[in-house]
């Protein structure tokens, strides 16, 4: 077998696609980099990567993806990483469901309609799925809970695939992603805001932060050290079908596979001031109670 190839979806300059591009590049593979806006990928073409134009959400450009590669290799791929995700963060009693579905649509749907279409490539060199996951779809973490159960269906998804794919020889691993740092929160639109009529306005000035990611990145591990971490896995011979790897993915391991089932109760409510909130909340209502009898 000549040179190994591996597509790796979302690779857009700062974020996991694009250090997982060029780890993969330097341990001499072949790289397909590819992300919706080409632009966002000049600098790995001007370093000798094949760049793809790829929206993960759209079926025509999935296929011209396919062929554009299946052209290059003669039909074949060794790894193809699902790693374009979006984010969305919001109380679920806030939520845009119009929002989240768009979420779902590049963070679940998409990683089966592109693993579908690169099948055949990576059956025809008994090749490995990563997708990229995240330690909030093993924790209910407030304030992401679509974000959260998105990643969670990754995870299972993964795992179907582990067994479906196996009659081929294709292999399927999950990489439990905890925080990298990355662009992520600077690629959000705007800084979000809770709406007015929210049942948790008394308490914005602790939740709208906690949406905009603060604090977030204070155990936030390196991207390059965790591409390292991901690739170095993915080209062992026998690598982990479930890899841990990021800021806080170590506790989140212990907790969801030693803990009781509702561990997460015991252990959220203080890193997400859960009881500062809810202070702020009864404090507002009972004001409000106050205001409506002295009418």
């Amino acid at each position: 077998m000549g040179q190994k190839t591996v597509l790796i979806t979302g690779c857009s300059e700062g974020g996991i696609g694009d250090a997982l591009a060029k780890t993969f590049h330097k341990k001499g593979l072949r790289v397909f980099a590819s992300a919706r806006n080409t632009a966002k990928v000049q600098h790995l073409k001007d370093m000798g990567l094949e760049i793809v134009q790829l929206d993960v959400t759209d079926e025509e450009s999935i296929k011209k993806a396919v062929s554009t590669v299946k052209a290059a290799t003669g039909g074949y791929l060794d790894i193809l990483v699902n790693n374009s995700g979006a984010g969305y963060s919001m109380p679920l009693l806030d939520s845009d469901v119009s929002v989240a579905k768009k979420m779902f649509d590049v963070n679940v749907f998409a990683v089966g309609t592109v693993t579908q279409a690169f099948a055949p490539l990576l059956i025809a060199s008994k090749g490995t799925i990563i997708n990229i996951g995240s330690v909030l779809g093993k924790m209910p973490f407030p304030w992401s809970g679509y974000y959260n159960a998105s990643k969670a269906a990754v995870a299972i998804m993964t795992d179907q695939m582990r067994l479906e794919f196996s009659p081929w020889g294709v292999r399927a691993i999950l990489v439990t992603t905890g925080v990298i740092r990355t662009k992520f929160f600077d690629n959000l639109p705007s800084a979000p805001r809770l709406p007015e009529n929210s049942l948790y306005y008394p308490a914005k000035d602790v939740i709208e932060p906690a949406l905009a990611g603060a604090g977030v990145e204070e155990n936030a591990m390196d991207v390059n050290s965790y591409a390292e971490v991901v690739v170095n896995n993915a080209l062992r011979s026998s690598p982990k079908k479930h890899l841990w790897s990021g800021g806080g993915a170590l506790i989140t391991w212990l907790a969801s596979t030693f803990g009781w089932s509702t561990v997460w109760d015991m252990l959220l409510p203080s890193a997400a001031h859960l009881p500062d909130i809810t202070n702020k909340i009864h404090v507002a209502e009972k004001a409000e109670h106050d205001r409506q009898k002295a009418k």
